[in-house]
């Protein structure tokens, strides 16, 4: 299978730079997946999981934050505000988190509050379903 560059850039770190065969994206309008010589786009990311299959054969899954996506010239570069492996999630801190959220959007807020408490919740609960996911 064909190759493309991919670079996945957290707002703390770069989490992957190298080549592979697969990236799979969550968009507002659901999952979106790219494979080497993808036409030019921009998507953007919402909390979920982001998978990358490597030049290898092996995978990573993750859950990503808020972000954007361009795909160009063979190249991907994602840059999201947090990307987290399984073994990196706190399940106990992301239920917490979600219940702080909830509790926000009882309250009357204005609407950038009531914004950044939707985004919280949708964080927490994107963090929870991927730790759950992979709990056999």
């Amino acid at each position: 299978m064909e190759l493309f560059d991919l670079k996945i850039m957290a707002s703390d770190h770069v989490f992957y730079n190298g080549k592979a065969q697969v990236l799979t994206i969550h968009t507002p309008n659901g999952s979106k997946q790219f494979l080497a010589h993808h036409a030019k786009t921009i998507y953007a990311i919402t909390p979920g999981l982001l998978k990358i299959r490597k030049e290898d054969n092996s995978e990573i899954e993750v859950v990503s934050g808020y972000g954007s996506m361009i795909f160009s010239n063979n190249q991907a570069e994602v840059l999201v505000d947090t990307c987290e492996a399984q073994e990196e999630l706190d399940a106990r801190r992301a239920k917490e988190s979600l219940e702080r959220a909830k509790e926000r959007m009882r309250q009357k807020q204005s609407i950038r509050e009531y914004y950044m408490s939707q985004a919280s919740m949708a964080r927490a609960l994107a963090r929870l379903q991927f730790k759950d996911k992979h709990i056999n």
